[in-house]
């Protein structure tokens, strides 16, 4: 317990201070403005063509209360990765259950290697949904084993409850899913492959486990918990609907077609990110020890040294061993489909990772065991400890230090700090200006990719967003594309102060400041 304790300390140090360092990614500012609503509105509608599902608006609504604020523009980005922080420790704190079910050295290994792991910090700080769908996601395996060691309708409620916030998390929901249930029906396969026994005995086991009733429940209680949400708890009834007919829309994108062809990636694009990255001159990023240790943690869930049929041991592990070989399938499964599909960003790997991570603590604890002698296992201990430095230094770099520079491989279609010029020129103005906040704003892109300028412009009243020039294109700032700089100057009626900034590496603005506006600015730093 004082280990597990120590390694959690750990994860908080290495994921709450400084949560507002990095500049804000443009899905973190979509998420947040979605959330802005439901906040000062109290209204959410399932949008089956962006933003995910709700439970991450939800959920941040208490953090958003506690932190006193009074609207949207009072919010601060911390408040918003406060809540993807808590669920990554919630996360952490969820193996304590398995440490039966993995062993209790494989549970303090696989927690070590979650909290020191840069991609799971690096995204425990993201308000996106990755972490609450993996959180979820150990929350089913936590409630899956309580319940098939000792079943009872409570059990099979809580199991309900996690998949339904599986479901209402994300659309990849399908991909875990499948994950789960081949992982089931592999298992049972595999029973009759490995340990001799007929499916079917199988089966009949299950039904005197009072399977089907369980099921029942649990699937009830999951499809209520998913309705709630989608329908935004009853009052938009077209809402669990669309969270089917979103897979019309989401699996073209996830085959890579039409714009979201620039995120197509080849099946190994995941596993490389992993192994190994550098880009240009930069640190040299790897996990490949806990790659490494899932391979002895698959053969061990797969191949367990196996006891005397009928011995005390036998029988207090066979449900270990059958938990070890389902969380194997499943890892490898959901492995599978993710790699398989051409559309890939970073942060998508969490799910399969975090299998990866629980069969890299069986991993490890397999291989000191295997040690046999005391000294052996000493040294063996420090050699994995030394790796999970290194990854943790790693970690700090990541999240403290390079956390918006592109040699970060988890750092992806991300704002530079140089953004913060580009928001600060624009406080300066309102400094100066009459109109203050009440500023007028034009920002014009025929793309629509002007995020993540909302959130960092949630205080101005008068912002205009557009995808062509409007008639009247005047204003106190224009914030435009520079592909319409020709364009643009047979619209303007006044007189401006043009300067360049870059929304991010490789997306560019041109400003353009109303003069007697820099003119003033100019005076005051005279």
């Amino acid at each position: 317990m004082a280990l597990f304790a120590l390694i959690l300390c750990t994860a908080i140090a290495l994921r709450v201070p400084q949560l507002d360092l990095r500049p804000v990614h443009g899905d973190e500012a979509n998420q947040a403005v979605k959330t802005g609503i439901l906040f000062e509105t109290g209204e959410y509608v399932y949008d089956p063509h962006e933003h995910h599902g709700p439970t991450l608006y939800y959920f941040t609504l208490p953090v958003l209360w506690l932190s006193g604020a009074d609207s949207f523009a009072d919010t601060t980005i911390t408040q918003y990765r406060m809540v993807t922080v808590i669920f990554g420790l919630i996360t952490l704190l969820l193996l304590w259950p398995l440490r039966h079910a993995l062993g209790p050295g494989a549970m303090l290994w696989a927690t070590l290697f979650m909290t020191v792991s840069h991609a799971m910090a690096y995204y425990s700080r993201y308000y996106v949904q990755e972490m609450l769908l993996v959180c979820f996601t150990q929350a089913v395996l936590v409630a899956g084993w309580c319940l098939w060691q000792r079943p009872t309708v409570k059990k099979a409620l809580a199991l309900g409850v996690c998949l339904g916030l599986v479901h209402a998390t994300k659309e990849t929901s399908a991909l875990i899913a499948m994950s789960l249930l081949a992982a089931f029906v592999m298992t049972l396969l595999y029973g009759r492959i490995r340990d001799g026994k007929a499916v079917s005995g199988q089966l009949h086991m299950l039904r005197d486990f009072g399977a089907v009733e369980y099921a029942v429940v649990t699937c009830a209680v999951a499809l209520l918990v998913s309705v709630t949400l989608f329908s935004s708890f009853f009052s938009n009834l077209r809402g669990p609907l669309d969270s089917l007919l979103t897979y019309a829309h989401y699996l073209p994108r996830a085959e890579g077609e039409g714009s979201a062809a620039i995120h197509n990636q080849p099946w190994h694009y995941y596993l490389m990110l992993l192994i190994h990255t550098q880009r240009q001159v930069g640190p040299r990023w790897t996990e490949a020890l806990v790659l490494i240790l899932a391979i002895p943690g698959l053969l061990t869930a797969l191949w367990p040294r196996s006891e005397p049929a009928g011995s005390a041991t036998h029988n207090t592990d066979r449900h270990a061993v059958m938990f070890k070989r389902f969380v194997a399938f499943y890892t490898v499964t959901a492995l599978l489909l993710y790699a398989a599909i051409p559309y890939k960003t970073p942060w998508n790997l969490l799910v399969f990772y975090h299998g990866i991570i629980l069969l890299a603590g069986i991993g490890a604890a397999t291989v000191v065991r295997l040690g046999r002698w005391r000294i052996v296992q000493a040294a063996l201990c420090v050699a994995l400890l030394a790796g999970a430095a290194h990854m943790g230094r790693q970690n700090y770099q990541g999240n403290f230090i390079y956390h918006a520079d592109a040699r970060n491989p988890y750092v992806y279609a991300h704002p530079s700090t140089a953004l913060h010029r580009l928001t600060n020129r624009i406080e300066d103005i309102a400094a100066v200006a009459p109109e203050a906040y009440n500023l007028h704003i034009n920002i014009i892109r025929p793309d629509g990719d002007y995020w993540p300028l909302p959130w960092y412009l949630r205080n101005y009243e008068r912002v205009g967003y557009w995808h062509r020039i409007p008639e009247q294109a005047d204003a106190d700032i224009i914030l435009a594309a520079p592909q319409l700089y020709d364009m643009l100057q047979d619209h303007l009626r006044e007189d401006y102060f043009f300067e360049f900034y870059a929304l991010r590496p490789g997306v560019l603005l041109h400003a353009y400041i109303r003069q007697d506006l820099w003119d003033a600015f100019m005076e005051t730093r005279q």
